[in-house]
């Protein structure tokens, strides 16, 4: 599978990420329709709230008035990400609704099994209980320049033997680097969060974490890897073997038209 039907695709596969990325914060409001989907986590940060548009233009356009009205009613910022297709169809209507356009936003995958250069040695823990919660947390907030209680009430629920998404943190020696958030759906995998926060940064501790957690997810059967990158991240994923197979667009309602990359 490739081009369009690939990219509406994994639309579809996000939204259902983001059920395991907000679902379980407590002011969490979910929303799927085919190709769409809005995950409001209830924080009143943008990165925080996402609005995914990849259907035809008709029901997409129905989806975004549907969408704006919610966030708009709760007083929620939100990031929307858009196919180039719905983008180009809908520019009218998303300004009508106050969101800003704030650049391109690379939907990316990884196929197969072509060898994936591991990075520096590194140890690994999977985020199974509060005190490693607070590290993935920590790391997040610091990456992004987020509010790190906002980050905590969306985090923390998916340290919990019912959650459907997976967070890992590297460390060098005992000291947390890194960290990232995985959703799986068969044999497909979401990478999200992926986060060094800056003083961490150009150490490839990136690298350690993301090419192991392919490695270990290969083995446990995932054959495709997808995320949209920032700009920040955008050159580790090339190097690791991501190719660009989308520019979404991204749009941002709020006073901010900067997108942070947490998801």
């Amino acid at each position: 599978m490739g081009g369009s039907d690939e990219v509406a695709e994994l639309h579809r596969l996000s939204g259902r990420a983001l059920v395991a990325l907000f679902g379980e914060a407590p002011g969490a409001e979910i929303r799927l329709a085919d190709g769409c989907a809005l995950g409001l986590s209830g924080e009143r940060v943008a990165d925080l709230n996402m609005l995914l548009l990849g259907a035809p233009a008709a029901e997409a356009e129905a989806f975004l008035d549907e969408a704006m009205a919610r966030a708009e009613a709760r007083g929620l910022d939100l990031l929307a990400m858009m196919t180039p297709a719905v983008a180009q169809a809908l520019a009218g209507p998303a300004e009508r609704h106050g969101l800003i356009r704030a650049g391109e936003v690379p939907l990316m995958v990884l196929r197969g099994s072509a060898e994936v250069r591991l990075g520096r040695t590194c140890r690994i823990e999977e985020a199974r209980d509060s005190a490693t919660a607070r590290i993935a947390g920590d790391l997040a907030a610091a990456a992004f320049d987020l509010p790190r209680d906002a980050v905590g009430r969306v985090l923390d629920p998916l340290i919990t033997p019912t959650s459907t998404a997976s967070v890992y943190v590297a460390f060098a020696g005992d000291e947390p680097m890194s960290s990232v958030t995985v959703t799986r759906t068969g044999d497909t995998a979401g990478i999200w969060t992926m986060a060094t926060p800056p003083a961490h940064q150009g150490k490839g501790m990136g690298r350690a974490l993301l090419s192991r957690i392919i490695e270990r997810l290969r083995h446990e059967g995932v054959g495709r890897f997808y995320l949209f990158a920032t700009a920040a991240g955008f050159p580790l994923y090339t190097s690791l073997g991501f190719v660009t197979l989308a520019e979404d667009a991204a749009w941002v309602k709020g006073s901010s038209t900067q997108t942070h990359g947490w998801a």
